[in-house]
């Protein structure tokens, strides 16, 4: 083989070997990074006990808990009831991303003011008889704080003869039980006649039970997520993966901003109940379709936040009729107009539309380079 057929040969394994060596460093890079983000998921997932002392009188007391961002831990005020310990203490589990707390009770009929807490932290809240509260990182009891259960509420629509309500819950066919004995846990009437209990996911059968555990529906097969469960005088039952009275269909919301107003956003929730659409301030994007922002919800809700910048601007909270659609025109964050049907001669008042901004991965990018540069270096020796 000639010198100079030896040294383009050499030439070209190099530069094969570094595009290899280039590869190889990427996809270690996307490896770390998977990783790394992993880690992030399992860590966000992780649940952090708050224990509470409350004030004699203080009945049934809950927990709401948010995030700076204003991401909520739970979909609906009051919050999360609170578990007893054995000597006085309440407990719950929160996301680790918590960093605000209320604690209320009675009905929401008392709280306290919101609560600044460290993230991450198991942490003791003592309410004071004012209603203001302290907290501590350190256990103020000597009640151990049982481990964190996974758990789903089960909703209980009764005949009006049964005058107490409880939920038996167990794993079939291990039989293995939820609750210590029967008739179960005892089951929490709402404003709307149903009853909940929690019990925790891995059970996939259960009984509602009324009168001290005296009546009864038969075994009723679940999948252990959220379910709302109609009984009937002659104990037949229906069962339901969605709430029956929240079963309306999406309505449309139309809106107008100012023109200042940029990147509006729709906030939306069912009230007094509390159920939020959307997870965290500030809402749902709305989407420019002609002259209107626009943005599709669920049937059942009744009032609406329309916000801006980033939620710094916003209107009062619009009570708005469920099960249709909606035109709100805004003039400024004190006023905003709602109709039913589209407002004759109505004119954008905003016209800014949302900048995309695209978000472009490093290390896509750079195996894309080292991919190009193996298509050109093959490129070339077929050239040769």
């Amino acid at each position: 083989m000639p010198y100079s057929d030896i040294g383009t040969k050499n030439m070209e394994e190099s530069k094969m070997k570094k595009v290899l060596a280039i590869l190889f460093a990427v996809s270690l890079c996307i490896s770390s990074l998977y990783t790394v983000a992993f880690a992030e998921e399992e860590m966000s997932n992780e649940m952090i006990p708050v224990c509470v002392s409350v004030p004699e009188g203080w009945d049934a007391p809950c927990c709401w808990a948010w995030a700076d961002d204003g991401t909520n831990a739970f979909e609906a005020w009051p919050g999360e009831q609170l578990e007893p310990l054995d000597d006085g203490w309440y407990y719950t589990y929160v996301p680790r991303f918590v960093q605000n707390i209320i604690v209320n009770a009675s009905e929401a009929s008392v709280q306290t003011e919101g609560i600044a807490v460290e993230a991450g932290k198991a942490v003791w809240i003592t309410v004071a008889d004012d209603a203001t509260a302290s907290v501590s990182y350190e256990a103020q009891s000597m009640a151990e704080v049982p481990e964190y259960v996974e758990k789903f509420t089960v909703h209980a629509y009764v005949p009006l003869t049964w005058k107490s309500v409880n939920l038996w819950a167990w794993s079939a066919p291990d039989g293995t039980n939820a609750f210590a004995a029967w008739p179960g846990q005892a089951m929490d009437e709402g404003e709307d006649g149903w009853f909940t209990a929690k019990a925790p996911t891995w059970v996939n059968s259960v009984i509602v039970n009324g009168n001290e555990g005296t009546v009864q529906t038969a075994d009723i097969s679940i999948e252990g997520k959220e379910l709302w469960i109609t009984v009937y005088e002659d104990l037949s039952y229906e069962l339901s993966d969605t709430d029956p009275n929240k079963t309306a269909e999406n309505i449309t919301v139309r809106v107008q901003v100012p023109s200042d107003w940029s990147a509006p956003c729709c906030w939306a929730w069912s009230a007094p109940d509390g159920t939020n659409v959307f997870s965290s301030w500030p809402g749902e994007a709305l989407t420019m379709d002609g002259d209107w922002y626009t943005i599709e919800v669920p049937g059942w809700i009744n009032s609406v936040i329309i916000n801006a910048n980033e939620g710094s601007v916003q209107t009062a909270d619009l009570s708005v009729e469920v099960g249709k659609d909606v035109w709100i025109v805004v003039s400024d964050a004190e006023n905003a107009t709602v109709s039913y049907e589209e407002p004759a001669g109505s004119k954008i008042v905003a016209a800014e539309k949302d900048n995309t901004v695209l978000i472009v991965c490093v290390a896509l990018a750079v195996a894309a380079a080292a991919a190009v540069a193996v298509v050109v270096v093959v490129k070339k020796k077929k050239a040769k």
